[in-house]
């Protein structure tokens, strides 16, 4: 989890960067308050991200200490088999957190692009962001970041949209499970991988899975990862935007570069991952 708060505050370095650009280049009488407003309702999606994640991550590995426990008992097998079935249904819903926590963290994030980028600082989220992007007549098409955004969509953020309809309309999506008992020991050992259902939406995950089973705590880590990385590249998207969209002539605070070029007070705040 190291590596995961750097990324959050790589992230939360760049929401501050990301309001000092604007000021610099498009607008000095901007009041940045807004851009914070984003960036905390950002974190804190990231951050109920990761605690689901923790709670989720300790309760699978303490999982076969209390499935032994129960067995050890009098009438432990039947006592075990409802505590397990208690535990995958646990185990499902916190997954299923993750999911609509990482979700609604990007709409906070296409919300702020909208509050930068579209002339009327209008609002959107996520879905209504990807297709803008691919609408020729829509001013977000015409942006250095279009390209990125439809990508993160076909390939990440979009699957997760798909998923999380799935769980909203359909049902719940079960993972794999086994149990097995070592009964000269008295040991239990369990083994949960996520569903294919949620695997299928994702090409890097269809891949990996191929030739082995993955389970819920490399991809609680992979979506974290992918999580934090999507929302970097798209800071250094709006980056790009503000330097290329340039309005103000002459800034109302800047640095001095070693060549005495004027440099934005963001500079030593922008962070890409660690």
């Amino acid at each position: 989890m190291k590596n995961v708060l750097k990324d959050f505050q790589a992230i939360d370095n760049n929401m501050i960067a990301i309001g000092m650009d604007y000021k610099h280049y498009l607008d000095s009488s901007f009041n940045d308050k807004k851009i914070y407003e984003f960036r905390d309702n950002i974190l804190y999606r990231l951050r109920a991200t990761r605690l689901h994640i923790n709670i989720l991550v300790n309760l699978l590995n303490s999982l076969d200490q209390e499935l032994t426990d129960i067995y050890s008992k009098e009438n432990g097998q039947i006592s075990m088999q409802i505590y397990f079935e208690n535990r995958k249904s646990d185990i499902s819903s916190l997954f299923d957190s993750v999911i609509f926590h990482i979700v609604s963290a990007f709409d906070y994030v296409s919300n702020l692009v909208g509050f930068l980028c579209i002339k009327n600082q209008k609002k959107i989220k996520w879905t209504q962001f990807a297709k803008s992007v691919r609408d020729q007549k829509n001013e977000l098409s015409q942006t250095n970041f279009s390209e990125l955004i439809d990508n993160l969509d076909r390939t990440f953020i979009g699957r997760l949209y798909d998923h999380r309809s799935y769980l909203i309309h359909i049902g719940n999506d079960n993972g794999k499970s086994s149990l097995l008992i070592e009964l000269m020991k008295g040991k239990v050992e369990t083994k949960i991988i996520v569903s294919s259902t949620f695997n299928k939406n994702f090409s890097e995950l269809r891949e990996l899975g191929k030739d082995n089973d993955l389970s819920i705590s490399f991809i609680l880590f992979w979506l974290l990862n992918k999580t934090t990385e999507s929302i970097i590249d798209i800071q250094f998207g709006l980056k790009e935007y503000m330097e290329k969209n340039k309005k103000n002539e002459i800034p109302f605070m800047f640095m001095k570069g070693p060549n005495n070029e004027v440099l934005p007070v963001s500079t030593n705040y922008w962070s890409r991952k660690k």
